[in-house]
């Protein structure tokens, strides 16, 4: 075609987006999850069908894509040989990197900043002259502090000491019949040995739709995680940062307008980022 072809992806255990750029026009596609880590080979499938896709709306096909620009964020690809290994089982030549690295390149247009980034997990990353800082996104088990997940399965833990007599404060709170009711009938301790991140994260949405003090002093925890979080990457006091993610679009309605906060507007998404450290490339 003799016109320039950039390829933004944006993949993880949910789902993967492909964002094709062609002579200024653009063509998306959505597929289905790419798990680099625990399913390299279904994540491949996903994202080449998906690929396909966003290309099939330019009369495109992987044998034009010799000379094409290609950026991948994928979750899962700050683990040391993830991504160099995943890169390989590419069907084009691309540049693969960890999402949150796309991320802020989308938050940012490129600039530097500090990203927060919560959903089912967590990540905080900020760029400035010292490079990429990075710090959490180790995943549920290990780490992943203040994301949704983390809150249903601190709400859970307290539960048990509610149960057990240790917290009586709460013995009253409308929030411990509320988790007894979302464990569908289960003990929590049963609930919880059969759960996934997703289902923990589930809770996250009714803490903050509620007000009692339990759920309050929930809700605080989270905000002093964060603020802690973006201590520890040397993000400096009142400087603009971006929050971004499912449960930290949530949050961010909280924080906004206070003055300690400084939160900022993201200016895109990882894919935006994907896409623009794309047309970056020589």
């Amino acid at each position: 075609m003799g016109q320039r072809i950039d390829i933004g992806i944006d993949g993880g255990g949910t789902g993967c987006r492909v964002l094709v750029e062609v002579g200024g026009r653009e063509a998306m596609a959505e597929g289905g999850p790419a798990n680099v880590v625990t399913d390299p080979t279904a994540a491949e499938a996903a994202i080449r069908e998906t690929m396909l896709e966003a290309l099939g709306a330019f009369g495109l096909g992987l044998d034009n894509l010799e000379d094409a620009r290609i950026v991948a964020g994928l979750a899962g690809c700050r683990l040391p040989g993830v991504a160099d290994a995943f890169a390989m089982r590419m069907p084009v030549l691309a540049y693969v990197v960890d999402d949150s690295v796309t991320a802020l390149e989308g938050a940012f247009g490129g600039a530097n900043g500090t990203l927060v980034n919560l959903g089912t997990g967590s990540f905080f990353i900020r760029r400035d002259k010292r490079g990429i800082i990075h710090q959490g996104g180790w995943g549920f088990v290990l780490g992943d502090e203040g994301s949704a997940a983390w809150l249903g399965r601190e709400a859970l833990s307290q539960l048990m000491r509610v149960e057990d007599g240790r917290l009586p404060l709460y013995d009253d709170d409308p929030l411990r019949s509320a988790l007894w009711d979302a464990c569908g009938g289960d003990h929590p301790v049963t609930f919880a040995s059969k759960a996934s991140p997703d289902q923990f994260a589930a809770l996250a949405p009714m803490i903050y739709d509620l007000t009692s003090p339990w759920a309050k002093h929930l809700q605080r925890r989270t905000e002093a995680i964060v603020f802690q979080g973006l201590n520890a990457i040397e993000h400096p006091s009142g400087e603009p940062w971006a929050l971004t993610g499912g449960f930290g679009d949530a949050l961010a309605r909280r924080l906004r307008g206070r003055p300690a906060a400084s939160l900022r507007s993201p200016d895109g998404t990882a894919l935006d980022g994907a896409l623009s450290m794309a047309r970056a490339l020589p």
